[in-house]
């Protein structure tokens, strides 16, 4: 009997400093989570401020050049900050609906009485806050063609039209599809972060045979996750398209390597980011210009230092858009 109540005892012991060890190291597991997300923030924040002195610096030596970006060299100095978009938010977006959709279990806001979920480690207030930045400081949509906005992917010049095939490269959320869904014939959807592909599924779903899901990744090339541009517009018959590509810096090497299908392809437009890297934009400016297409940039600059090193002139354009001169 003694011997029994002992045991009983020892594993009661074991049991409630075993569960204590893993609290307690559960706790350190989360204690570390947090220092190294702080750490993290502080190195963007010191990346950042070091960007901003380098580029104040040179521009106050460059007094002729800074003219020429004096509207965002003030607003720079006013928030004594680097920042990507240089430019007063709009102020225009107030309210926005959002919610959890239990069904199905994602978050949402709603876009011109449509739902656009988001994914499911945001929080409802996690996904007003994304769409706002979208809306409100980048100005991706542009429904009255924004100055000084440019991420902007449309212009009067060069806009998604009635009837058009729209191919949203890059889709992450969708938002530029849904915004656009009512005008085109058909959507293509191209997106390689699985976490996005449900979201995507849900925010789509209404729209049926309308729209396709890719989940790839577009480059130069064709693997079992990649596509390449050139077989993306291939594999889809279209009398006129506007073609939205935003893929973190892979942007020139995929359009070169779709050169003969965009020659081919009479009623293409493409909006396509040239802000990733530095000397994306005038790379993609040439190429475009060779094979025969129009082209503009979006109005305004961009700050951006995610992928190479800035250097001068620092300020980049933001979006290229382009349209076959046959059209």
């Amino acid at each position: 009997m003694r011997e029994s109540v002992a045991k009983n005892i020892m594993v009661n012991i074991r049991a409630f400093f075993t569960v204590n060890i893993r609290r307690r190291l559960n706790d350190n597991s989360t204690k570390i989570s947090r220092l190294e997300s702080i750490i993290d923030t502080l190195d963007e924040t010191i990346t950042e401020r070091y960007h901003y002195l380098n580029l104040l610096d040179y521009y106050a030596h460059h007094e002729d050049e800074a003219q020429r970006y004096q509207k965002e060299l003030d607003y720079l100095q006013q928030r004594t900050k680097y920042c990507n978009f240089p430019y007063n938010p709009d102020s225009t977006l107030i309210n926005v609906i959002s919610g959890h959709d239990q069904e199905a279990k994602l978050p949402y806001v709603i876009h011109k009485n449509k739902k656009l979920f988001f994914k499911a480690a945001h929080t409802p207030l996690e996904a007003v806050d994304l769409y706002r930045n979208y809306l409100v400081q980048e100005r991706l949509l542009g429904d009255d063609y924004c100055e000084s906005a440019p991420h902007q992917y449309q212009s009067p010049n060069i806009h998604v039209e009635k009837g058009d095939v729209l191919f949203d490269i890059g889709a992450a959320e969708g938002l530029f599809a849904l915004d656009q869904i009512d005008k085109a014939s058909h959507v293509v959807i191209v997106e390689s972060d699985p976490e996005w592909i449900e979201p995507l599924k849900h925010t789509f779903a209404p729209y049926g045979s309308k729209v396709t899901i890719l989940q790839k990744f577009v480059s130069a090339t064709d693997t079992e996750t990649t596509i390449s541009l050139g077989t993306l517009l291939s594999d889809v018959e279209y009398n006129s398209a506007f073609i939205k590509m935003d893929i973190e810096g892979h942007e020139l090497s995929s359009v070169v390597s779709a050169t003969s299908v965009l020659k081919q392809k009479k009623g293409t437009k493409l909006s396509v980011a040239s802000y990733h890297k530095q000397h994306d934009a005038e790379e993609l400016k040439a190429f475009f210009e060779n094979i025969g297409y129009h082209f503009e940039f979006s109005t305004g600059y961009m700050l951006f230092h995610l992928y190479d090193t800035p250097a001068p002139p620092y300020f980049r354009h933001g979006i290229i858009r382009t349209r076959n001169s046959s059209l």
